[in-house]
């Protein structure tokens, strides 16, 4: 990343400096230099680099019913349009900025028509031009238009972030309330097995083939399921509210699309982001602030040219018509040169505070490349950690699924208790949860690190 930074030392004192910079001053605003920020060759937990996918990074997930959400997001969000209208008004303000460059050219007219106390009547007519041009001998106007350009690009990359915040919002919400399905899908099944086991063991109670705790115990089984069920469908309904927010929508018109059960979405992606140089300048969070930063360097050079002289030229020509008077053409045309001698302070104090926006502009961009780094290596960590995690919980839930297989046969022969069989299902559950948790939270974490590294995560798996 590159920063803005002027070569020139600027006034201090208003009259004394202003005259002594006539002099020496050229047409110019004044030039800036860049330098590399250090932000190392490679970030921590990152693997080497890859050939970074073209497609958008949400189609990791192969979710068609995902790329029509963030679709419809990036027309219709609220947030995103309203950037858009930040980027028109920048666009007239960089306009008004540049128009100082040019004259300014007026017109004007009047007729009018009396009568004297003799009862003469007389008329007269003019018509008359005048322009103005206010000569930009000190880069006033060109430092005031870089501003506005800079101010202009900073619109733009904040609809660019204001973008991706919002895919990465979508995508949030869309794998949570697949989550929130899938644990109820998981949770519906295993009480109706529950329910199922509670029925058998009350009529095995009834012929005396089972004993009261048992059946106590498959209603506890039971009772557990439903009680977990309200939890995942409040967590359904309050992230089909929030897509439906994000979409500009609402939710009784995207219910029947997602109401059909889909499991979590699993991102087929390889955790690697590049350099930290290239990541850094893809961000266009990080790349707004440095455009601020320079806008408010080519500030200081506006501050700076108060202290100067302005030369400006102004002319003007008046045609006028007199009745039985003849015709008369008054002109005018001169420069006109006004310096600041003493405004009580306002100048140096409006150059301090142009210096005082600055470094606080630079600051903030220096704090973006350190949070878009600590970002891109906390999200890192994360991915790299998720493929085992997700590793494991297929295991376990393989595993859990034999061993329940196992406490039904022994029972069914006699060589179990009713007990180990509840066991093994309520353990069956858990770790059928823990890896729909576990593939949700691998989910997240992409979504964070395509995020952290505006889209460039590698080549898809």
């Amino acid at each position: 990343m590159k920063s803005l930074k002027a070569t020139e030392q600027l006034p201090r004192r208003s009259f004394l400096l202003g005259t002594a910079l006539l002099a020496v001053a050229g047409c110019a605003p004044a030039a800036f230099r860049s330098h590399e920020t250090e932000t190392g060759a490679t970030f921590d937990n990152a693997a080497p680099p890859r050939t970074a996918s073209t497609a958008p990074w949400f189609e990791a997930f192969r979710d068609a019913q995902l790329n029509e959400l963030v679709s419809a997001a990036r027309a219709r969000n609220l947030s995103v349009q309203n950037a858009v209208e930040a980027i028109r008004a920048a666009e007239a303000a960089s306009g008004q900025a540049a128009s100082g460059a040019f004259p300014s050219l007026g017109a004007s007219g009047s007729a009018t028509r009396s009568e004297n106390a003799a009862g003469a009547i007389s008329e007269s007519s003019s018509a008359g031009l005048n322009v103005s041009w206010v000569l930009d001998l000190f880069g006033a106007n060109a430092n005031a238009r870089k501003a506005a350009a800079a101010r202009l690009d900073a619109s733009r990359l904040t609809a660019d972030a204001t973008r991706l915040v919002i895919e990465g919002a979508v995508a949030s919400a869309y794998v949570d309330l697949r989550y929130y399905q899938e644990s109820m899908a998981l949770t519906r099944r295993s009480l109706a097995s529950r329910r199922k086991s509670l029925e058998i063991t009350r009529t095995r109670f009834d012929l005396g083939d089972a004993a009261q705790m048992d059946v106590l115990q498959a209603e506890q089984l039971v009772a557990e399921g439903e009680a977990q069920l309200p939890a995942y469908e409040i967590g359904f309904d309050q992230s089909l509210a929030k897509l439906a927010t994000l979409v500009a929508g609402r939710s009784a018109a995207l219910r029947p699309q997602l109401t059909k059960g889909r499991a979590v979405p699993n991102p087929r992606f390889r955790p690697s982001v590049g350099v930290p140089a290239d990541v850094l300048r893809a961000r266009p969070d990080v790349a707004v602030q440095e455009k601020l930063y320079e806008a408010a360097v080519y500030d200081i050079g506006v501050a700076r040219t108060q202290f100067l002289p302005v030369v400006s030229l102004a002319g003007s020509v008046t045609p006028t018509n007199i009745s039985g008077g003849g015709n008369v053409t008054p002109w005018s045309f001169g420069p006109t040169v006004s310096l600041p001698i003493f405004r009580g302070g306002a100048l140096i104090a409006n150059l301090r505070g142009a210096e005082a926006r600055a470094a606080q502009a630079h600051i903030a961009w220096k704090a973006a490349v350190l949070k878009a780094v600590e970002e891109v290596e906390t999200a890192l960590a994360a991915a790299n950690r998720d493929a085992r995690s997700v590793g494991t919980r297929q295991r376990l839930v393989e595993t859990s699924r034999k061993t329940v297989e196992l406490a039904q046969t022994n029972f069914s022969i006699g060589e179990g208790t009713f007990m180990n069989v509840l066991d093994a299902e309520r353990s069956y559950l858990n770790a059928q949860q823990g890896l729909a948790a576990a593939v949700r939270v691998r989910a997240l974490n992409f979504i964070s690190l395509s995020l952290a590294a505006a889209g460039g995560t590698g080549a898809a798996q």
